[in-house]
Formats: structure tokens, C-alpha cells, sequence
């Protein structure tokens, strides 16, 4: 998904300026920085560079980077739940709008881990840790 993202070569209008001392992000009409008083503001785009770090930065919040220790703890309905969470917590807007690639594929991944739910009939770890197994499938957890 990151080299989708990355090689996607589209650049929007994100309508939000950057301070150049502080790193503050601030709307597109601003004409000076409140924090620091600096004037010197920058626009800021998506680009394929920033929605990259964008997407590892929301998947990092969500405890889905790095994948290796969260993939090998979590059941197929929390990684789920958790792509879903990222697609709902990203603070994305741009001209892209839902054309976005950065948002598209933040859907994308929310709608194959849901299908993958849908599909997975699997244990609960909860029980497997526990030691304890339903004997119909069900547990009470579930």
C-alpha cells in the first residue's frame, strides 16, 4: 500500500500553511503565527511524500506499525477494527477530496480486513491463552 500511495504522483491544495520555526500547522488565510509571531508560512500539499508519512503515522496510532508484534497478537476482528479506526481518526483534507489516494487506500484496507473478518473463522485468543475451548465454536467473549 505505501508504494501505491508513494508512486501516486498527483500533488493537492491542502488549503493549510506551515510555519517554518515552529512546525505549526495553521490555516490557509493565516498571516502570521501565533505561537511564535513568525510570518514566513509555507503552503502545505499532499504530495505522495506526505501522505506517506501521513499513513504510517495513523497506522502507528492505531497499533498497526510495525506490523510484525501486532499482526502476530491480534485476532483477524481487531486488526479489523483497528483499520477501520484508522480510516475514521485520519486528519486528512485536500482538494483530492475521496479521490484521494491517501484516503482511498485507508478504505481500501478497512474493506479487505472486514471481507477477511467476514471470511476468517477462526479461534479466540482470549480462549486459546486461557486454555479454554468452546466446544460449538462460540465462546463468551465473542
Amino acid at each position: 500500500m505505501e508504494r501505491i500511495i508513494r508512486e501516486d504522483s498527483r500533488c493537492y491544495n491542502t488549503w493549510q500553511l506551515l510555519c517554518t520555526d515552529c512546525g505549526s500547522n495553521l490555516p490557509g488565510e493565516a498571516k502570521k503565527c501565533h505561537p511564535c509571531h513568525n510570518t514566513q508560512l509555507v503552503a502545505v500539499y499532499c504530495t505522495g511524500q506526505t501522505r506517506v508519512a501521513q499513513y504510517f503515522d495513523v497506522l502507528r496510532v492505531v497499533e498497526l506499525w510495525p506490523t510484525v508484534g501486532y499482526f502476530a497478537a491480534c485476532s483477524v476482528s481487531q486488526i479489523s477494527l483497528r483499520f477501520t479506526s484508522a480510516r475514521e481518526r485520519i486528519r486528512h483534507a485536500c482538494e483530492g477530496g475521496s479521490y484521494c489516494p491517501l484516503l482511498r487506500t485507508l478504505g481500501l484496507m478497512s474493506e479487505r480486513a472486514k471481507e477477511a473478518e467476514d471470511w476468517a473463522n477462526g479461534l479466540c485468543l482470549q480462549c486459546v491463552r486461557q486454555g479454554e475451548d468452546a466446544e460449538d465454536g462460540m465462546c463468551s467473549h465473542m
